[in-house]
C-alpha cells in the first residue's frame, strides 16, 4: 500500500513540475521519458524471418531495389 502512495506521490510531483514547463520544455520531457522506456523495453524485430532461411543480404536488397526502378524492357 505505501508503495502504492509513493508512486502516487511521485506522479503528484512530476505533474506539478510539468505545469510550470512551456510547451517545448514539455515535450523535450515527454520525448525523454519516451526513449527511456523504449531503452528499457527494448525494440521487437519489424519482421519473423522464416527459421531456416538466411535474410537477403543488403548487396542483394540494394540490386532488387535498383532493378526495380528500372523500365520493365530493359530488365
Amino acid at each position: 500500500m505505501t508503495e502504492q502512495l509513493d508512486k502516487m506521490e511521485t506522479i503528484n510531483e512530476i505533474v506539478k513540475e510539468a505545469k510550470n514547463l512551456n510547451k517545448l520544455n514539455l515535450q523535450i520531457l515527454l520525448t525523454k521519458l519516451r526513449v527511456k522506456k523504449i531503452q528499457k523495453k527494448g525494440v521487437k524485430p519489424a519482421s519473423n524471418p522464416v527459421k531456416g532461411i538466411e535474410p537477403p543480404t543488403m548487396e542483394e536488397i540494394d540490386l532488387w531495389k535498383h532493378q526495380s526502378r528500372k523500365p520493365y524492357e530493359n530488365r
